[in-house]
């Protein structure tokens, strides 16, 4: 039995003596079109003369795919050989038809994929992601970019076919190859995850500062390289560093860059609800759960990236099930007893000590050297301050056009915020220039503008700095000192027996203090 037949013929299911039980909206039409009203499908011989009929029987009951001798073949012939790829599935994700273009996007033969799950050609390598699973959670149509094994870029558009109660029964894809159609792709649709699931990072997105450090240079380097590997990813750093922008960067270098970047800060969440944002859940796997279940941030990062903000606050039962995610690319919802396979990069980040943590038992040794394997460390701003300069300048600009104004910073105030030591790192300079711009009287940020902490923390500073540099000079002077009187002395003693007597020292002091300015 073909399946092309099941998706555009009259079926008609009837007992062995040929009562009607059962039929396709396709046989409704029929019978509706020829005014028939018998419920034996033995009444209408005459008309069924002129159609195709294959019969099939089975626990006794006639199946019946009626045809009209010339449409199908006509539909058949289009479809088959269309130019863009029409792919079907049942509702369960399990490929029953696919037509000729198939074979072409994804270079794997028609008879492979036809009763395997869809995800088959995600996990075999044939193309980066397959976005079902949103679809059945949905219900909705979604539109997405693929890139496949054999060099094509894909625009799918997956729809659901739903029954009269509003459940889906088929999901049809269809795939254009626009690999050579620019204007098409940047005018793709995003999926867009909803703000509900993700934890969004709120600090802008540093990827087009030029960072003057030698800190932040070799770590962009780095990144270049670590982007284009398909390993996970430790980002530790302090609060505000810009941890999460280091992560969407490498997302946006790597290969995954067309899939989705899907973000959960593990210290916001309670604990209690963290394992069901993570995996999802199954339909009625607790009380209060949704009567459909729920798609977890984990699989909805298929085929992307997984940033795990905070990863140090995850909790130890949670740590085990992610281990087994890294390790076996695998998980189970909560209330499931089937592992899923999911392919997504994962990037964690802390600001904690992850070695204490592990010494405390708070942290797992073996997800932490399976999450870290490559590992970058942000230093604070105060380590970088050539770096301070740039990101002033960077979010004077970007705030200037957000509210549309013209606001300049007097050299006076420059220095201070130069001198600063910003221990909240870039969050706490992306939000001290917001807030001078739109405090700001005048069109020019000055001294009188700057809020007290930051003038007395730089009073503080100058003060320390003087402080040392004058130990310093004190110190300096003794030294010279020193080195003049003792020169003098050697030159009129001209031993260290003699030496020694003179400045009434030990004998090994006096060669000491010899060896050290007179040689």
């Amino acid at each position: 039995m073909n399946n092309f037949d099941l998706l555009v013929s009259n079926i008609i299911l009837t007992d062995k003596k040929g009562t009607i039980m059962d039929c396709n909206d396709f046989a409704k039409s029929l019978l509706k079109k020829n005014n028939i009203i018998s419920m034996n499908i033995h009444d209408f011989d005459s008309i069924l003369k002129n159609y195709k009929i294959k019969l099939s029987s089975f626990n006794d009951k006639n199946l019946y795919i009626i045809t009209e001798n010339n449409s199908k073949n006509f539909f058949d012939t289009i479809i088959r050989n269309s130019f863009d790829e029409i792919f079907v599935t049942d509702k369960n994700g399990i490929a029953i038809f696919c037509n000729n273009a198939f074979e072409k996007h994804y270079g794997i033969p028609k008879n492979e994929i036809i009763g395997k799950h869809v995800s088959y050609v995600c996990d075999n390598g044939y193309v980066d992601k397959i976005l079902i699973d949103v679809v059945m959670e949905t219900k909705k149509p979604i539109t997405y970019e693929q890139k496949t094994k054999v060099g094509r870029t894909i625009l799918n558009t997956s729809t659901p076919i739903l029954d009269e109660n509003g459940e889906i029964i088929y999901i049809m894809e269809n795939c254009r190859d626009i690999t050579n159609d620019n204007v098409l792709r940047d005018n793709i649709p995003k999926i867009k995850i909803s703000q509900t699931k993700q934890q969004n990072n709120k600090t802008l997105n540093t990827k087009s500062i030029e960072f003057k450090s030698p800190q932040m240079r070799s770590i962009y380097t780095t990144l270049e390289r670590f982007a284009s590997k398909n390993i996970n990813i430790l980002i530790l750093g302090k609060s505000g560093t810009g941890k999460s922008s280091l992560a969407k960067i490498i997302h946006e270098k790597s290969p995954r860059n067309h899939g989705p970047f899907v973000t959960i800060n593990c210290s916001t969440i309670p604990e209690s609800l963290i394992e069901s944002e993570l995996f999802g859940y199954t339909k009625g796997s607790f009380t209060g759960a949704s009567s459909k279940g729920k798609l977890g941030l984990v699989q909805i990062a298929n085929g992307g990236t997984l940033f795990l903000d905070e990863i140090g606050e995850l909790p130890l039962k949670m740590q085990s099930k992610l281990l087994e995610l890294v390790q076996e690319k695998t998980y189970l919802p909560l209330g499931g007893i089937k592992p899923k396979y999911v392919d997504t990069r994962i990037i964690a980040a802390t600001n904690q000590n992850i070695s204490k943590l592990i010494s405390e038992n708070k942290f797992r040794e073996d997800l932490y050297y399976r999450l870290a394997v490559a590992t970058i460390s942000i230093p604070p701003l105060n380590q970088r301050t050539d770096d301070v300069y740039t990101l002033i300048n960077y979010y004077l600009h970007y705030f200037n056009n957000k509210h549309q104004c013209n606001i300049k910073i007097s050299k006076e105030a420059m220095n201070i915020l130069l001198d600063y030591s910003w221990p909240g790192n870039i969050r706490e300079l992306e939000h001290m220039i917001e807030f001078l711009i739109i405090n700001s009287i005048n069109s020019n940020i000055t001294l009188e503008d700057l809020p007290p902490t930051i003038l007395e923390n730089c009073k503080i500073t100058r003060i320390t700095q003087e402080k040392t540099c004058n130990k310093f000079s004190y110190k300096k002077k003794l030294e010279i000192s020193q080195q003049k009187i003792i020169q003098e002395a050697y030159s009129i003693y001209n031993s260290s027996y003699k030496l020694a007597k003179a400045l009434q020292v030990s004998q090994t002091t006096a060669n000491r203090l010899i060896n050290k300015y007179c040689k």
